[in-house]
């Protein structure tokens, strides 16, 4: 049925600032964090329905708020120049004002029967991936070297995705946030406050003499792993709090919504990861591990804070071992008291340590050393990674014609990966969990995970 979807590329742009960048701006540094990243993009996808005033208008048809969406991306460019530029070496960027890649193109689908597919398909990836334009290889030849890809793909019905792609090894998802709110409001004529990047990210901790990474090839991002979406409403939240508390003696504590999912979906794929493996806990030692690597938002806890609107990969991959005892599952509340236990450490001891001295540059690269011999130990530990998005204003992003109805960050190339977002409501959380076919398939029967989340419920436009 998802072959039938088709969508046809109109065209393939590359737009330039609307200004030239100053001659003392075109070598842009990055910060040493960003150097740990490889060249890849993220991406995240908007649906707005054709229900608003702007998409129904005469005078606004397709051709017109693309024109807009370009010109004022042109002006925004103005201001995050190193998003025009390519990267020159190992810790710069050369702004050269070569540009960000647009791509227009329509679907043969309604937005509501793309919807609808999406909550039927079992293969969420490769629908969605029709959107993205970092999966076209004509795009990409255009367009590999670009720290922006971004696709406009106009549906039968009048409604609209936008996929922005971003250079990862430039900026977070903190700072995509900061460079779309900008763009959205230039496109929406400036309305409300524009938001202004701060560049402060090679003065907190300055680049380092490195070597290349290797390239990252990821040229079957589908291959051995398997992508769901559930979806927790707030209700249900409530209830995984208060089996919390059930299980602890300290009433207390305050826990947050993002602690208690995420320990749900680790707990259940520890239990599909054991049961499918081929030597049970009885045949090998009597304890096993596994990794969880949480990113955590440096922003507002280094000393002094950083800005919010702050570029760069300003983030922590604040790593938590889960350890499980023979004929021993771990319990809901150990998880999240580990997380816990971590995260304490963390901000009450290292994060002020994080700075641009020999100790910040020391322990940074310690941090990447002690990553990479766990990485190295794959055979011994699993590993997890989790990247939340909660509370960031997804659903506010406003490019002309109204927020989104539908958001998704469901192109989740990396295995083992997490990522959550909030529901449209803003007290759900929706997450995107990639894991092993073979694991995936028990993960999705797990009851008790059932009986807290949906199994990709069914999407309103």
């Amino acid at each position: 049925m998802d072959n039938m979807i088709k969508v046809e590329i109109l065209s393939r742009e590359l737009v330039k600032p609307s200004n030239p960048t100053p001659s003392h701006l075109k070598d842009y540094k990055l910060c040493f964090l960003d150097q740990f990243i490889p060249e890849t993009h993220g991406g995240i996808t908007f649906f707005y329905s054709s229900n608003s005033h702007f998409l129904k208008s005469d005078q606004n048809d397709n051709k017109n708020y693309c024109r807009i969406l370009k010109k004022s991306l042109s002006d925004t460019l103005t201001d995050f120049y190193p998003i025009a530029g390519r990267f020159k070496d190992t810790s710069t960027i050369d702004c050269n004002d070569n540009g960000a890649c647009v791509v227009e193109a329509k679907i043969n689908s309604n937005l509501t029967d793309f919807l609808t597919r999406v909550n039927q398909t079992k293969d969420i990836h490769t629908l969605l991936g029709k959107l993205i334009p970092t999966l076209d290889s004509k795009t990409m030849e255009l367009a590999s070297k670009c720290m922006l890809i971004a696709q406009i793909t106009v549906f039968n019905c009048g409604g609209v995705s936008i996929s922005f792609c971003l250079e990862h090894r430039f900026c977070d998802f903190s700072s995509v946030m900061v460079f779309l709110k900008s763009w959205s409001a230039r496109s929406r004529g400036g309305d409300g406050k524009i938001a202004d990047p701060d560049f402060v990210g090679s003065d907190f901790l300055p680049p380092q003499d490195m070597p290349p990474l290797p390239p990252y090839h990821n040229n079957n991002p589908f291959e051995n792993r398997n992508t769901t979406r559930l979806v927790f409403e707030p209700a249900k939240i409530s209830d995984l709090k208060s089996r919390y508390f059930t299980e602890i003696s300290d009433q207390n504590k305050k826990i947050s919504r993002v602690e208690v999912v995420l320990a749900l979906i680790l707990k259940s794929a520890i239990s599909a990861t054991r049961s499918s493996s081929s030597i049970s806990k009885s045949e090998g030692a009597d304890l096993t591990k596994s990794l969880l690597f949480q990113a955590v938002n440096l922003r507002k806890r280094t000393e002094p804070p950083l800005p919010g609107n702050a570029m760069g990969n300003l983030f922590w991959l604040l790593p938590v071992m889960i350890k499980e005892e023979e004929k021993k599952n771990i319990e809901f509340h150990e998880i999240i008291d580990e997380m816990r236990r971590e995260t304490t450490s963390f901000l009450d001891e290292t994060v002020r340590k994080i700075k641009g001295d020999e100790e910040g540059i020391g322990l940074v690269f310690k941090s990447a050393k002690e990553k990479k011999e766990i990485m190295e130990s794959v055979g011994d530990v699993d590993t997890y990674f989790c990247s939340s998005w909660c509370r960031f204003p997804i659903y506010e992003m406003d490019f002309g014609w109204g927020n989104p109805v539908w958001v998704s960050s469901g192109f989740v190339s990396s295995l083992n990966l997490i990522v959550m977002e909030d529901t449209k409501c803003g007290e759900g959380i929706q997450v995107w969990v990639s894991l092993d076919p073979k694991v995936m398939a028990i993960f999705e029967r797990d009851h008790e995970l059932l009986s807290f989340a949906s199994l990709n419920p069914t999407i309103m436009a």
